[in-house]
Protein backbone atom coordinates (compact mmCIF):
# COMPACT_ATOMS: atom_id res chain seq x y z
CA UNK A 1 0.00 0.00 0.00
CA UNK A 2 1.05 4.16 -0.50
CA UNK A 3 0.52 5.74 2.54
CA UNK A 4 0.76 9.96 2.54
CA UNK A 5 -0.93 12.87 4.62
CA UNK A 6 -2.87 15.11 1.99
CA UNK A 7 -5.15 18.44 2.89
CA UNK A 8 -8.05 18.51 1.71
CA UNK A 9 -7.12 20.40 -1.46
CA UNK A 10 -4.92 17.47 -2.21
CA UNK A 11 -7.46 14.91 -1.86
CA UNK A 12 -10.40 16.72 -3.61
CA UNK A 13 -8.83 19.39 -5.93
CA UNK A 14 -8.32 16.50 -8.80
CA UNK A 15 -11.60 15.07 -11.20
CA UNK A 16 -11.63 11.80 -8.64
CA UNK A 17 -14.26 10.21 -7.53
CA UNK A 18 -14.77 8.65 -4.31
CA UNK A 19 -17.15 5.57 -4.00
CA UNK A 20 -18.73 4.26 -1.11
CA UNK A 21 -19.54 0.43 -1.82
CA UNK A 22 -22.87 -0.48 -1.47
CA UNK A 23 -22.34 -3.28 1.01
CA UNK A 24 -20.88 -0.19 3.83
CA UNK A 25 -23.26 1.22 6.62
CA UNK A 26 -25.37 4.18 5.52
CA UNK A 27 -24.17 8.03 6.71
CA UNK A 28 -24.90 7.79 10.77
CA UNK A 29 -22.64 10.88 11.53
CA UNK A 30 -24.34 13.36 14.28
CA UNK A 31 -24.14 16.90 15.78
CA UNK A 32 -23.08 16.74 19.14
CA UNK A 33 -20.50 13.88 18.73
CA UNK A 34 -18.85 14.61 15.12
CA UNK A 35 -19.98 18.05 13.48
CA UNK A 36 -19.94 20.25 16.80
CA UNK A 37 -16.24 19.41 17.54
CA UNK A 38 -15.54 19.09 13.54
CA UNK A 39 -16.77 22.48 13.44
CA UNK A 40 -15.16 23.81 16.65
CA UNK A 41 -11.76 22.48 15.07
CA UNK A 42 -11.98 24.53 12.03
CA UNK A 43 -13.20 27.60 13.78
CA UNK A 44 -10.03 27.47 16.15
CA UNK A 45 -7.64 27.27 13.12
CA UNK A 46 -9.49 29.78 11.24
CA UNK A 47 -9.35 32.32 14.57
CA UNK A 48 -5.81 31.17 14.81
CA UNK A 49 -5.34 32.71 11.12
CA UNK A 50 -7.43 35.46 11.22
CA UNK A 51 -4.83 36.36 14.49
CA UNK A 52 -1.99 36.00 12.38
CA UNK A 53 -1.14 33.18 14.75
CA UNK A 54 0.66 30.12 14.08
CA UNK A 55 -1.98 27.30 13.29
CA UNK A 56 -0.94 23.46 13.47
CA UNK A 57 -2.61 21.06 11.03
CA UNK A 58 -5.33 19.28 12.45
CA UNK A 59 -5.65 15.71 11.51
CA UNK A 60 -9.00 13.50 10.94
CA UNK A 61 -7.74 10.45 11.02
CA UNK A 62 -6.83 8.29 8.07
CA UNK A 63 -8.96 6.93 4.94
CA UNK A 64 -7.81 3.98 3.43
CA UNK A 65 -9.04 3.60 -1.00
CA UNK A 66 -9.09 0.85 -3.16
CA UNK A 67 -8.11 1.01 -6.99
CA UNK A 68 -10.61 0.50 -9.42
CA UNK A 69 -10.16 -0.09 -12.88
CA UNK A 70 -12.11 1.99 -15.40
CA UNK A 71 -12.27 2.39 -19.55
CA UNK A 72 -9.51 4.78 -20.27
CA UNK A 73 -10.42 8.15 -20.79
CA UNK A 74 -13.50 8.14 -17.76
CA UNK A 75 -12.80 10.14 -14.84
CA UNK A 76 -10.60 8.63 -12.10
CA UNK A 77 -12.64 6.53 -9.52
CA UNK A 78 -11.45 5.02 -5.64
CA UNK A 79 -12.85 2.93 -3.51
CA UNK A 80 -13.66 4.02 -0.31
CA UNK A 81 -12.93 1.12 2.15
CA UNK A 82 -12.61 3.14 5.41
CA UNK A 83 -13.26 6.80 5.99
CA UNK A 84 -16.25 7.34 4.52
CA UNK A 85 -18.50 9.42 7.07
CA UNK A 86 -15.48 11.96 7.54
CA UNK A 87 -14.84 12.33 3.19
CA UNK A 88 -18.85 12.86 3.53
CA UNK A 89 -19.05 15.36 5.91
CA UNK A 90 -15.87 17.31 4.49
CA UNK A 91 -18.19 17.54 1.30
CA UNK A 92 -20.95 18.48 3.31
CA UNK A 93 -18.95 21.10 5.28
CA UNK A 94 -17.26 22.12 1.33
CA UNK A 95 -20.55 22.32 -0.14
CA UNK A 96 -22.68 24.58 2.39
CA UNK A 97 -19.58 26.84 2.63
CA UNK A 98 -19.47 27.44 -1.57
CA UNK A 99 -23.42 27.81 -1.49
CA UNK A 100 -22.99 30.53 1.60
CA UNK A 101 -20.29 32.40 -0.99
CA UNK A 102 -22.53 31.98 -3.62
CA UNK A 103 -25.65 33.70 -1.93
CA UNK A 104 -23.31 36.19 -0.14
CA UNK A 105 -21.50 37.19 -3.49
CA UNK A 106 -18.38 36.01 -2.59
CA UNK A 107 -17.64 35.03 -6.25
CA UNK A 108 -14.31 34.08 -6.04
CA UNK A 109 -14.03 31.95 -3.03
CA UNK A 110 -17.59 29.98 -4.59
CA UNK A 111 -15.52 28.88 -7.65
CA UNK A 112 -12.65 28.29 -5.59
CA UNK A 113 -14.76 26.10 -3.70
CA UNK A 114 -16.84 24.57 -6.53
CA UNK A 115 -13.44 22.73 -7.45
CA UNK A 116 -13.24 20.72 -3.72
CA UNK A 117 -16.62 19.83 -4.46
CA UNK A 118 -17.46 19.55 -8.28
CA UNK A 119 -15.82 17.07 -10.66
CA UNK A 120 -15.62 19.34 -13.77
CA UNK A 121 -14.98 16.18 -17.02
CA UNK A 122 -16.77 17.43 -20.08
CA UNK A 123 -16.26 13.51 -21.74
CA UNK A 124 -18.53 12.51 -18.81
CA UNK A 125 -22.52 11.24 -19.66
CA UNK A 126 -23.37 9.86 -15.89
CA UNK A 127 -24.51 13.65 -14.27
CA UNK A 128 -24.00 11.69 -10.80
CA UNK A 129 -20.20 11.86 -11.47
CA UNK A 130 -19.64 15.20 -10.93
CA UNK A 131 -19.91 14.67 -7.49
CA UNK A 132 -16.44 14.10 -5.32
CA UNK A 133 -18.09 11.64 -3.09
CA UNK A 134 -20.68 9.17 -4.38
CA UNK A 135 -22.32 7.61 -1.37
CA UNK A 136 -23.93 3.92 -0.37
CA UNK A 137 -26.87 3.25 -2.36
CA UNK A 138 -29.27 4.08 0.37
CA UNK A 139 -27.96 7.60 0.78
CA UNK A 140 -27.73 8.83 -2.76
CA UNK A 141 -30.61 10.71 -3.30
CA UNK A 142 -30.50 12.50 -0.12
CA UNK A 143 -26.68 13.18 -1.06
CA UNK A 144 -27.76 14.58 -4.30
CA UNK A 145 -30.28 16.54 -2.88
CA UNK A 146 -27.94 18.75 0.06
CA UNK A 147 -25.40 19.20 -3.11
CA UNK A 148 -27.64 20.33 -5.30
CA UNK A 149 -30.35 22.68 -3.77
CA UNK A 150 -27.92 25.97 -3.36
CA UNK A 151 -29.79 26.73 -0.16
CA UNK A 152 -31.14 25.75 3.31
CA UNK A 153 -34.13 27.06 1.94
CA UNK A 154 -33.91 24.77 -1.14
CA UNK A 155 -33.10 22.00 0.73
CA UNK A 156 -35.90 22.63 3.38
CA UNK A 157 -38.29 22.76 0.49
CA UNK A 158 -37.00 19.42 -0.96
CA UNK A 159 -37.86 17.77 2.49
CA UNK A 160 -41.71 19.52 2.63
CA UNK A 161 -40.52 21.03 6.36
CA UNK A 162 -40.85 24.60 7.69
CA UNK A 163 -39.03 27.38 6.42
CA UNK A 164 -36.95 27.70 9.60
CA UNK A 165 -35.98 23.50 10.29
CA UNK A 166 -33.11 22.91 11.71
CA UNK A 167 -33.10 19.28 10.54
CA UNK A 168 -35.44 18.23 8.27
CA UNK A 169 -34.64 14.50 9.38
CA UNK A 170 -31.64 12.56 7.23
CA UNK A 171 -28.53 12.83 8.96
CA UNK A 172 -26.76 14.04 5.28
CA UNK A 173 -29.10 17.04 4.31
CA UNK A 174 -29.23 17.63 8.27
CA UNK A 175 -25.15 17.63 8.53
CA UNK A 176 -25.70 20.68 5.35
CA UNK A 177 -27.91 22.46 7.57
CA UNK A 178 -25.65 22.35 10.51
CA UNK A 179 -22.58 23.60 8.62
CA UNK A 180 -24.39 26.25 6.31
CA UNK A 181 -25.64 27.72 10.08
CA UNK A 182 -22.29 27.94 11.82
CA UNK A 183 -20.50 29.11 8.89
CA UNK A 184 -22.98 31.73 8.33
CA UNK A 185 -23.30 32.66 12.25
CA UNK A 186 -19.30 32.93 12.38
CA UNK A 187 -19.11 34.75 9.37
CA UNK A 188 -21.71 37.30 10.60
CA UNK A 189 -20.76 37.69 13.67
CA UNK A 190 -18.45 40.91 13.24
CA UNK A 191 -19.43 42.58 9.75
CA UNK A 192 -16.55 44.69 9.45
CA UNK A 193 -14.29 41.40 9.60
CA UNK A 194 -16.72 39.52 7.16
CA UNK A 195 -14.16 39.25 4.05
CA UNK A 196 -11.15 38.73 6.45
CA UNK A 197 -13.04 35.88 8.04
CA UNK A 198 -13.70 34.36 4.91
CA UNK A 199 -10.44 34.59 3.78
CA UNK A 200 -9.30 32.67 6.86
CA UNK A 201 -11.97 29.91 7.09
CA UNK A 202 -10.98 29.20 2.97
CA UNK A 203 -7.69 28.79 4.09
CA UNK A 204 -8.30 26.78 7.28
CA UNK A 205 -10.34 24.14 5.50
CA UNK A 206 -8.38 24.27 2.44
CA UNK A 207 -4.75 23.81 3.43
CA UNK A 208 -5.11 22.87 7.19
CA UNK A 209 -7.52 19.71 7.63
CA UNK A 210 -5.59 16.81 6.58
CA UNK A 211 -5.97 12.92 6.50
CA UNK A 212 -3.81 9.83 6.05
CA UNK A 213 -4.84 8.46 2.76
CA UNK A 214 -3.83 4.74 2.68
CA UNK A 215 -4.13 4.02 -1.50
CA UNK A 216 -4.35 0.35 -1.60
CA UNK A 217 -2.57 -1.92 -4.00
CA UNK A 218 -3.66 -5.40 -5.90
CA UNK A 219 -1.82 -7.64 -3.26
CA UNK A 220 -3.32 -6.15 -0.33
CA UNK A 221 -6.24 -7.59 1.08
CA UNK A 222 -9.16 -4.54 1.65
CA UNK A 223 -11.71 -6.94 4.32
CA UNK A 224 -8.43 -7.75 6.61
CA UNK A 225 -7.78 -3.94 6.44
CA UNK A 226 -11.61 -2.63 6.77
CA UNK A 227 -12.14 -5.34 10.14
CA UNK A 228 -8.64 -4.17 11.69
CA UNK A 229 -8.44 -0.68 11.24
CA UNK A 230 -9.29 1.11 14.81
CA UNK A 231 -11.18 4.29 12.92
CA UNK A 232 -12.29 7.18 14.55
CA UNK A 233 -15.90 8.46 14.62
CA UNK A 234 -18.51 6.50 15.25
CA UNK A 235 -17.70 2.79 15.62
CA UNK A 236 -18.97 0.12 13.41
CA UNK A 237 -21.33 -2.23 14.61
CA UNK A 238 -21.01 -5.93 14.45
CA UNK A 239 -23.44 -5.89 11.20
CA UNK A 240 -21.32 -3.72 9.44
CA UNK A 241 -18.53 -5.70 9.37
CA UNK A 242 -20.97 -9.17 8.80
CA UNK A 243 -22.64 -6.71 5.74
CA UNK A 244 -18.86 -5.83 4.91
CA UNK A 245 -17.99 -9.38 5.24
CA UNK A 246 -20.54 -11.06 2.88
CA UNK A 247 -20.14 -8.25 0.72
CA UNK A 248 -16.65 -9.38 -0.03
CA UNK A 249 -17.69 -12.61 -0.13
CA UNK A 250 -20.01 -12.55 -2.83
CA UNK A 251 -17.07 -9.93 -4.71
CA UNK A 252 -14.99 -12.46 -4.75
CA UNK A 253 -17.50 -15.44 -5.88
CA UNK A 254 -17.98 -12.79 -8.70
CA UNK A 255 -21.51 -12.53 -7.69
CA UNK A 256 -23.98 -9.39 -8.60
CA UNK A 257 -23.49 -6.70 -6.11
CA UNK A 258 -26.37 -4.54 -6.95
CA UNK A 259 -28.73 -7.27 -7.16
CA UNK A 260 -27.87 -9.08 -3.88
CA UNK A 261 -28.18 -5.81 -2.11
CA UNK A 262 -31.11 -4.64 -3.83
CA UNK A 263 -32.69 -7.85 -2.76
CA UNK A 264 -31.51 -8.94 0.60
CA UNK A 265 -29.73 -6.21 2.27
CA UNK A 266 -31.88 -2.45 1.42
CA UNK A 267 -34.25 -3.19 3.81
CA UNK A 268 -31.85 -3.21 6.62
CA UNK A 269 -30.25 0.14 5.70
CA UNK A 270 -33.60 1.93 4.57
CA UNK A 271 -34.73 1.56 7.96
CA UNK A 272 -32.16 3.26 10.04
CA UNK A 273 -35.29 3.99 12.59
CA UNK A 274 -36.13 0.62 13.20
CA UNK A 275 -32.47 -1.49 12.34
CA UNK A 276 -30.27 0.61 14.44
CA UNK A 277 -32.43 1.61 17.00
CA UNK A 278 -30.34 0.72 20.66
CA UNK A 279 -32.81 -1.48 22.54
CA UNK A 280 -31.77 -2.71 26.00
CA UNK A 281 -29.94 -0.38 28.74
CA UNK A 282 -26.65 0.29 30.08
CA UNK A 283 -23.87 -2.02 28.74
CA UNK A 284 -26.63 -3.95 27.40
CA UNK A 285 -27.68 -1.73 24.80
CA UNK A 286 -27.44 -2.60 21.32
CA UNK A 287 -28.43 -1.77 18.14
CA UNK A 288 -31.50 -3.84 16.77
CA UNK A 289 -30.22 -5.40 14.39
CA UNK A 290 -27.09 -6.42 16.44
CA UNK A 291 -29.50 -8.17 18.24
CA UNK A 292 -31.32 -9.57 15.54
CA UNK A 293 -28.46 -11.16 14.27
CA UNK A 294 -27.29 -12.42 17.60
CA UNK A 295 -31.08 -14.09 17.67
CA UNK A 296 -30.49 -15.57 14.37
CA UNK A 297 -26.85 -17.00 14.76
CA UNK A 298 -28.12 -18.95 17.88
CA UNK A 299 -31.23 -20.17 15.95
CA UNK A 300 -28.38 -21.40 12.98
CA UNK A 301 -26.23 -23.07 15.17
CA UNK A 302 -28.24 -23.69 18.10
CA UNK A 303 -25.79 -22.99 20.34
CA UNK A 304 -25.47 -19.64 22.70
CA UNK A 305 -23.49 -17.03 21.03
CA UNK A 306 -21.66 -14.76 23.14
CA UNK A 307 -22.58 -11.14 22.26
CA UNK A 308 -19.16 -9.32 22.83
CA UNK A 309 -18.03 -12.10 19.17
CA UNK A 310 -20.69 -11.65 17.38
CA UNK A 311 -19.09 -10.69 14.53
CA UNK A 312 -16.41 -13.53 15.00
CA UNK A 313 -18.98 -15.93 15.65
CA UNK A 314 -20.92 -15.06 12.41
CA UNK A 315 -17.88 -14.82 10.30
CA UNK A 316 -16.59 -18.42 11.54
CA UNK A 317 -20.04 -20.02 10.75
CA UNK A 318 -19.54 -18.68 7.38
CA UNK A 319 -16.83 -20.02 7.12
CA UNK A 320 -17.50 -23.75 8.83
CA UNK A 321 -20.61 -23.63 5.84
CA UNK A 322 -18.88 -24.36 3.17
CA UNK A 323 -21.82 -25.78 1.15
CA UNK A 324 -23.09 -21.92 1.20
CA UNK A 325 -21.96 -18.65 -0.75
CA UNK A 326 -22.99 -15.58 0.68
CA UNK A 327 -25.36 -15.44 -1.35
CA UNK A 328 -27.12 -18.27 0.79
CA UNK A 329 -26.45 -16.47 4.08
CA UNK A 330 -28.37 -13.00 2.57
CA UNK A 331 -31.18 -15.05 1.53
CA UNK A 332 -31.70 -16.61 4.52
CA UNK A 333 -30.61 -13.27 6.84
CA UNK A 334 -33.64 -11.32 4.86
CA UNK A 335 -36.01 -14.33 5.09
CA UNK A 336 -35.60 -14.97 8.97
CA UNK A 337 -35.48 -10.89 9.44
CA UNK A 338 -39.07 -10.37 7.78
CA UNK A 339 -40.07 -13.09 10.84
CA UNK A 340 -38.20 -10.97 13.20
CA UNK A 341 -39.91 -7.43 12.26
CA UNK A 342 -43.54 -9.37 11.83
CA UNK A 343 -43.41 -9.92 15.88
CA UNK A 344 -43.23 -6.35 16.32
CA UNK A 345 -45.95 -5.62 13.39
CA UNK A 346 -48.62 -8.38 14.46
CA UNK A 347 -52.16 -7.41 13.77
CA UNK A 348 -53.07 -5.33 17.01
CA UNK A 349 -55.51 -7.76 19.58
CA UNK A 350 -54.60 -11.31 17.61
CA UNK A 351 -53.15 -13.96 19.68
CA UNK A 352 -49.46 -13.77 18.54
CA UNK A 353 -49.68 -9.60 19.50
CA UNK A 354 -50.84 -10.33 22.66
CA UNK A 355 -48.03 -12.98 23.02
CA UNK A 356 -45.12 -10.60 22.20
CA UNK A 357 -46.55 -7.73 24.09
CA UNK A 358 -46.49 -10.37 27.12
CA UNK A 359 -43.49 -11.14 26.31
CA UNK A 360 -41.96 -7.70 26.09
CA UNK A 361 -43.33 -7.02 29.62
CA UNK A 362 -41.32 -10.39 31.18
CA UNK A 363 -38.26 -9.09 29.09
CA UNK A 364 -37.63 -12.64 28.05
CA UNK A 365 -35.32 -11.83 25.16
CA UNK A 366 -33.81 -15.18 25.15
CA UNK A 367 -36.96 -16.68 23.76
CA UNK A 368 -36.31 -15.00 20.42
CA UNK A 369 -33.80 -17.63 18.87
CA UNK A 370 -36.23 -20.64 19.14
CA UNK A 371 -39.20 -18.19 18.06
CA UNK A 372 -37.42 -17.49 14.75
CA UNK A 373 -36.95 -20.97 14.24
CA UNK A 374 -40.44 -21.79 15.29
CA UNK A 375 -42.21 -19.08 12.72
CA UNK A 376 -39.66 -20.17 9.50
CA UNK A 377 -40.10 -23.94 9.79
CA UNK A 378 -44.15 -23.44 10.99
CA UNK A 379 -45.03 -20.37 8.49
CA UNK A 380 -47.25 -22.49 6.63
CA UNK A 381 -49.13 -24.03 10.14
CA UNK A 382 -50.10 -20.98 11.88
CA UNK A 383 -52.37 -22.96 14.40
CA UNK A 384 -49.85 -25.37 15.69
CA UNK A 385 -47.71 -21.77 16.04
CA UNK A 386 -50.49 -20.26 18.17
CA UNK A 387 -50.16 -23.62 20.18
CA UNK A 388 -46.43 -23.07 20.66
CA UNK A 389 -47.13 -20.07 22.09
CA UNK A 390 -49.74 -20.14 24.36
CA UNK A 391 -47.68 -23.02 26.08
CA UNK A 392 -44.34 -20.76 25.99
CA UNK A 393 -46.88 -17.69 27.88
CA UNK A 394 -47.91 -20.65 29.85
CA UNK A 395 -44.60 -21.78 31.04
CA UNK A 396 -43.14 -17.92 31.41
CA UNK A 397 -46.25 -16.49 33.33
CA UNK A 398 -46.46 -19.59 36.17
CA UNK A 399 -42.45 -19.17 36.89
CA UNK A 400 -42.82 -15.28 36.77
CA UNK A 401 -45.30 -15.47 39.43
CA UNK A 402 -43.72 -18.24 41.27
CA UNK A 403 -40.81 -16.11 41.63
CA UNK A 404 -38.67 -18.83 39.89
CA UNK A 405 -35.36 -18.11 38.43
CA UNK A 406 -34.56 -16.75 34.62
CA UNK A 407 -31.01 -17.65 34.52
CA UNK A 408 -31.54 -21.02 32.83
CA UNK A 409 -33.04 -19.37 30.24
CA UNK A 410 -30.66 -18.92 27.27
CA UNK A 411 -29.86 -22.87 27.70
CA UNK A 412 -33.74 -23.67 27.65
CA UNK A 413 -34.54 -22.18 24.69
CA UNK A 414 -31.31 -23.51 22.77
CA UNK A 415 -32.45 -26.70 24.11
CA UNK A 416 -36.16 -26.37 22.75
CA UNK A 417 -34.60 -25.37 19.14
CA UNK A 418 -33.47 -29.12 18.63
CA UNK A 419 -36.74 -30.14 20.01
CA UNK A 420 -38.46 -28.68 16.78
CA UNK A 421 -36.19 -31.00 14.76
CA UNK A 422 -37.73 -34.09 16.30
CA UNK A 423 -39.46 -37.00 14.78
CA UNK A 424 -42.01 -36.03 12.10
CA UNK A 425 -44.54 -38.39 13.27
CA UNK A 426 -45.01 -36.04 16.56
CA UNK A 427 -46.75 -32.79 16.13
CA UNK A 428 -44.09 -29.37 17.31
CA UNK A 429 -46.62 -28.71 20.14
CA UNK A 430 -46.38 -31.86 21.70
CA UNK A 431 -42.82 -32.30 21.80
CA UNK A 432 -42.32 -29.02 23.01
CA UNK A 433 -45.08 -29.24 25.87
CA UNK A 434 -43.72 -32.80 26.99
CA UNK A 435 -40.32 -31.14 26.66
CA UNK A 436 -41.33 -28.06 29.37
CA UNK A 437 -43.44 -30.76 31.24
CA UNK A 438 -40.39 -32.93 31.98
CA UNK A 439 -38.44 -30.90 33.47
CA UNK A 440 -38.53 -30.79 37.63
CA UNK A 441 -35.98 -28.51 39.17
CA UNK A 442 -36.42 -24.88 39.91
CA UNK A 443 -34.46 -23.71 37.11
CA UNK A 444 -36.72 -25.29 34.42
CA UNK A 445 -40.08 -26.72 35.96
CA UNK A 446 -43.43 -25.64 34.49
CA UNK A 447 -45.11 -24.57 37.74
CA UNK A 448 -48.28 -27.52 38.40
CA UNK A 449 -51.66 -25.48 39.34
CA UNK A 450 -51.27 -26.36 43.06
CA UNK A 451 -47.85 -24.25 43.36
CA UNK A 452 -49.45 -21.32 41.12
CA UNK A 453 -52.52 -21.10 43.58
CA UNK A 454 -50.02 -20.86 46.23
CA UNK A 455 -47.71 -18.47 44.52
CA UNK A 456 -50.75 -16.58 43.04
CA UNK A 457 -52.48 -16.32 46.73
CA UNK A 458 -49.73 -15.55 48.45
CA UNK A 459 -46.95 -13.41 46.27
CA UNK A 460 -46.85 -9.66 47.14
CA UNK A 461 -46.64 -9.14 43.52
CA UNK A 462 -46.77 -5.11 43.44
CA UNK A 463 -43.41 -5.27 45.53
CA UNK A 464 -41.37 -8.18 43.80
CA UNK A 465 -42.49 -7.85 40.53
CA UNK A 466 -41.65 -4.62 37.62
CA UNK A 467 -44.61 -2.41 37.50
CA UNK A 468 -45.20 -3.45 34.23
CA UNK A 469 -45.20 -7.23 34.50
CA UNK A 470 -48.00 -6.27 37.17
CA UNK A 471 -49.52 -4.23 34.63
CA UNK A 472 -49.62 -7.08 32.00
CA UNK A 473 -50.78 -9.32 34.56
CA UNK A 474 -54.23 -7.37 35.10
CA UNK A 475 -54.87 -6.76 31.50
CA UNK A 476 -54.40 -10.14 30.69
CA UNK A 477 -57.09 -10.99 33.45
CA UNK A 478 -59.11 -8.27 31.85
CA UNK A 479 -59.16 -9.93 28.61
CA UNK A 480 -59.95 -13.15 29.85
CA UNK A 481 -63.00 -12.27 32.31
CA UNK A 482 -64.25 -10.99 28.51
CA UNK A 483 -66.86 -13.33 27.04
CA UNK A 484 -68.56 -13.52 23.66
CA UNK A 485 -71.46 -11.53 25.18
CA UNK A 486 -69.04 -8.75 26.61
CA UNK A 487 -68.25 -5.55 24.45
CA UNK A 488 -64.90 -5.47 23.56
CA UNK A 489 -62.43 -3.21 25.26
CA UNK A 490 -59.95 -1.71 23.84
CA UNK A 491 -56.93 -0.56 26.77
CA UNK A 492 -56.66 3.09 24.42
CA UNK A 493 -54.53 4.67 26.96
CA UNK A 494 -52.25 3.08 29.98
CA UNK A 495 -54.07 2.68 33.40
CA UNK A 496 -52.53 2.47 36.64
CA UNK A 497 -52.29 0.04 39.09
CA UNK A 498 -54.11 1.21 41.56
CA UNK A 499 -54.50 -1.04 45.51
CA UNK A 500 -58.04 -1.47 46.41
CA UNK A 501 -56.99 -1.56 50.22
CA UNK A 502 -54.90 1.43 50.04
CA UNK A 503 -51.05 1.39 51.16
CA UNK A 504 -51.69 3.85 53.65
CA UNK A 505 -55.13 2.16 54.74
CA UNK A 506 -54.44 3.19 58.82
CA UNK A 507 -56.81 6.94 58.31
CA UNK A 508 -59.69 4.98 56.83
CA UNK A 509 -59.40 0.90 56.99
CA UNK A 510 -59.27 0.44 60.96
CA UNK A 511 -58.53 -2.99 62.04
CA UNK A 512 -61.51 -4.92 63.84
CA UNK A 513 -62.17 -4.77 67.29
CA UNK A 514 -61.31 -8.02 69.27
CA UNK A 515 -58.83 -9.57 67.60
CA UNK A 516 -54.94 -9.73 67.92
CA UNK A 517 -54.06 -6.27 66.72
CA UNK A 518 -50.21 -7.12 65.54
CA UNK A 519 -51.52 -10.06 64.17
CA UNK A 520 -54.15 -8.83 61.82
CA UNK A 521 -51.67 -5.82 61.22
CA UNK A 522 -48.93 -8.55 59.74
CA UNK A 523 -51.81 -10.35 57.58
CA UNK A 524 -52.94 -7.23 55.97
CA UNK A 525 -49.41 -6.12 55.33
CA UNK A 526 -49.12 -9.30 53.19
CA UNK A 527 -52.45 -9.36 51.72
CA UNK A 528 -52.19 -5.53 50.48
CA UNK A 529 -49.56 -6.19 47.53
CA UNK A 530 -51.13 -9.26 46.32
CA UNK A 531 -52.93 -9.67 43.24
CA UNK A 532 -56.49 -10.13 44.75
CA UNK A 533 -56.21 -6.15 46.39
CA UNK A 534 -55.10 -5.68 42.74
CA UNK A 535 -56.83 -3.25 39.60
CA UNK A 536 -56.90 -1.44 36.82
CA UNK A 537 -58.02 2.77 37.07
CA UNK A 538 -57.30 5.60 34.92
CA UNK A 539 -55.06 8.26 35.73
CA UNK A 540 -57.48 10.72 36.79
CA UNK A 541 -59.64 8.02 38.45
CA UNK A 542 -56.90 6.82 40.75
CA UNK A 543 -55.64 9.74 42.60
CA UNK A 544 -59.13 10.68 43.28
CA UNK A 545 -60.08 7.00 44.97
CA UNK A 546 -56.80 6.10 45.99
CA UNK A 547 -56.89 6.53 50.18
CA UNK A 548 -60.63 6.88 50.63
CA UNK A 549 -62.81 4.63 53.06
CA UNK A 550 -64.11 1.91 51.18
CA UNK A 551 -68.03 2.65 50.77
CA UNK A 552 -66.64 6.15 48.76
CA UNK A 553 -64.40 4.60 46.62
CA UNK A 554 -66.79 1.48 45.22
CA UNK A 555 -68.99 3.74 44.34
CA UNK A 556 -66.65 5.78 42.51
CA UNK A 557 -64.95 3.12 40.44
CA UNK A 558 -68.52 1.61 40.07
CA UNK A 559 -69.53 4.84 38.63
CA UNK A 560 -66.74 5.55 36.28
CA UNK A 561 -64.64 2.21 35.41
CA UNK A 562 -66.09 0.00 32.97
CA UNK A 563 -63.66 -2.81 33.35
CA UNK A 564 -64.84 -6.64 34.12
CA UNK A 565 -62.24 -6.35 36.96
CA UNK A 566 -64.37 -4.47 38.81
CA UNK A 567 -67.22 -4.77 37.78
CA UNK A 568 -68.47 -6.52 41.14
CA UNK A 569 -66.62 -4.55 43.79
CA UNK A 570 -69.75 -2.06 44.21
CA UNK A 571 -71.40 -5.10 45.74
CA UNK A 572 -69.01 -5.56 48.85
CA UNK A 573 -70.39 -3.52 51.76
CA UNK A 574 -66.69 -4.55 52.91
CA UNK A 575 -63.32 -4.82 51.93
CA UNK A 576 -61.36 -6.60 53.80
CA UNK A 577 -58.64 -9.54 54.02
CA UNK A 578 -61.07 -12.27 53.67
CA UNK A 579 -62.28 -10.20 50.73
CA UNK A 580 -58.74 -10.11 48.53
CA UNK A 581 -58.67 -13.77 49.42
CA UNK A 582 -61.75 -14.42 47.52
CA UNK A 583 -60.97 -11.97 44.78
CA UNK A 584 -57.94 -13.68 44.51
CA UNK A 585 -59.44 -16.76 44.23
CA UNK A 586 -62.07 -16.01 41.31
CA UNK A 587 -59.20 -14.32 39.60
CA UNK A 588 -57.01 -17.49 40.20
CA UNK A 589 -59.41 -19.17 38.08
CA UNK A 590 -59.45 -16.76 35.06
CA UNK A 591 -55.64 -17.35 35.17
CA UNK A 592 -55.76 -21.05 35.24
CA UNK A 593 -57.93 -20.96 32.18
CA UNK A 594 -55.89 -18.40 30.51
CA UNK A 595 -52.82 -20.25 31.14
CA UNK A 596 -53.29 -24.11 31.42
CA UNK A 597 -50.26 -26.53 31.73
Amino acid sequence: MNAGTLSARKIFESDRQYQVPLFQRPYVWKRELQWEPLWEDIRALAERILCKQEAKPHFLGAIVLDQIMVPTGNIEKRLVIDGQQRLTTLQLFLEAFCDLCANEGAEKYHKALLKLTRNDDPMSEDADEQFKIWPTNVDQDHFRRALTAGSPEELRKEYAAASDADVVGHPVADGYLFFHRSIHDWLTAMEHQFDARLDALYVAMRDYIRMVVIDLEDSDDPQMIFETLNARGTPLLPSDLVKNYLFHKAKMERDKLETLYSKYWNSFDARPDYWRQELGRGHAKRARIDIFILHYLTAKKSDEVPVGHLYNEFRNYAENSTQLAARDHLASLHQYADVYRSFDSAAKNTRTWLFFQRLQAMDIMSAYPFLLELFVQLKEDQAEVLRVLEDLESFLVRRMVCQLSTRGYNRLFVELLDVLNGPESEKVSLRVRNHLMSFEGEDKRWPKDGEFRRAWLATPVYRVLMRQRVRMLLEALERQLHTGKTEKLEFGEKLTIEHLMPVGWMAHWPLPDGVDQVERRDQRERAIHTIGNLTLLTKKLNPSVSNGAWPGKSKEIHKYSLLKLNLELSELALWDEEAIRRRGEALFQAAVDLWPR
